[in-house]
């Protein structure tokens, strides 16, 4: 079976390829020190890369984007190992809480004056990289991914249903009349479908529970008791039955090409999946809105900046950690990418806030993404949250890739959970 998705997928295999080999055969040399980082998805950092750059002509910045999985396992193992990380690593809000358990693997940025930047942060997006002691600040944070439902207006069109956002939103209220709506769609037979791929759909509805795999404030594992996360899966599943899925592999080249090509009619939109949609399928500026997601709320990822302790340019990696993570680098890469800031300037300046994005037919992202990021209540999540959030991906996808029966799926899929969680 394919590599899942998490927060972010992949780019393109074969840049992804030769970025990798760039990467791998990159030392100090020719008078330049140059600072390696690895990210997943679209960060949108290239052009800020080249203005660090050049206000810093002796350093080359050597980027290698990997899929989602891919790239925190390998961190975990280079850690683990004490050699290969790369100077600067970004890592999602799945991961971050196993990786501040072992602060000694990371600089600790307080060290380097990252103090003077916790006030840029909402209190949860700086605790969440925190270590329990308060002592150790392992990364500065990117981003935030609010939740919303991203749609093409001329295929709901199609289905004789209406496209304003008010109007796409008071269809789907909650997640029952989402599917509802879905079966509708589905029986206007239009040649596409309703969404993209179960996995999405499935991760939406964990992530606007209270509690999801752990008992918050604890390392008790709950995945296969919690029955919020089994309607979770129950729901997926009957729309999987119901035909209302492409049964696409999330960030696979066959979405990004359906993506393309117009085959679906919905996806679940954090505000990060707006850069996927616009780097994957810019002919179809114009074909997309934003409407509510069901149940009206919900954060599903964003991101932080660390600097793994083996960096032996620990100074120069910080300089562009704190550059890149500045409240103006954060606001461009909103306007340019979608990725919702978490430095609560940004979010609070008119740049975001009035914001509209002309390839979502001028949808009023700012607005949209921004009403809630910084009185956000993020969802718990522990130790190897985003082990177990794979592990039941995979049973999703038994069910849509293999015609698993859906009792099966969920039971070998806490299975799997519960051991990765060990």
């Amino acid at each position: 079976m394919k590599a899942r998705r998490g927060r972010h997928g992949a780019m393109a295999g074969a840049a992804v390829l030769a970025m990798a080999l760039l990467t791998s055969a990159c030392g100090d040399d020719g008078g330049k020190t140059k600072l390696t980082v690895n990210t997943f998805g679209v960060f949108g950092y290239t052009e800020l890369y080249r203005e660090f750059e050049a206000s810093h002509p002796d350093i080359e910045i050597v980027e290698t984007v990997s899929e989602y999985n891919d790239h925190h396992n390998n961190l975990v193992n280079h850690l683990a190992a004490g050699s290969g990380a790369a100077d600067v690593e970004a890592v999602d809000e799945g991961f971050i809480a196993q990786l501040k358990a072992t602060p000694e693997q990371f600089v600790n940025l307080l060290d380097l004056g990252a103090g003077d930047r916790e006030s840029d942060y909402p209190e949860f997006k700086w605790a969440a990289s925190l270590s329990a002691d308060g002592r150790s600040q392992i990364g500065l944070g990117t981003d935030v991914g609010g939740l919303a439902m991203c749609y093409r207006t001329d295929l709901l069109a199609a289905a004789g249903l209406p496209t304003e956002p008010s109007a796409v939103s008071a269809l789907w209220p909650t997640w029952n009349d989402y599917f509802r709506t879905g079966r509708d769609f589905t029986a206007k037979n239009t040649g596409a479908s309703f969404f993209d791929a179960a996995t999405n759909i499935y991760n939406a509805q964990v992530f606007q529970i209270d509690e999801s795999y752990y008992t918050p404030g604890t390392t008790e594992v709950i995945v296969g008791s919690n029955p919020q996360v089994r309607a979770a899966f129950d729901t997926t599943a009957q729309a999987i039955a119901d035909g209302q899925s492409a049964g696409l592999v999330a960030f696979e080249d066959e979405w990004v090409t359906a993506m393309k090509e117009g085959t679906f009619a919905t996806i679940t939109c954090p505000a990060w999946m707006q850069g996927y949609i616009r780097e994957n399928a810019p002919e179809t500026a114009g074909k997309w809105n934003i409407a509510a997601i069901p149940e009206g709320s919900g954060n599903w990822g964003g991101s932080w900046l660390t600097i793994p302790a083996q960096s032996d340019h620990r100074d120069l990696a910080y300089e562009l950690v704190a550059f890149l993570t500045a409240p103006e680098q954060q606001t461009r890469i909103f306007q340019e990418t979608g990725n919702f800031p978490s430095s609560v300037q940004a979010i609070g300046s008119p740049a975001v806030q009035t914001f509209t994005n002309p390839f979502f037919d001028d949808a009023p992202t700012g607005k949209i993404f921004g009403e809630s990021a910084v009185s956000l209540t993020p969802q718990y999540q522990g130790p190897k949250h985003g082990a177990i959030r794979q592990a039941m991906e995979h049973g999703i996808q038994r069910i849509e890739q293999e015609d698993q029966a859906p009792a099966d799926a969920f039971r070998e899929a806490v299975a799997e959970a519960e051991r990765a969680a060990r």
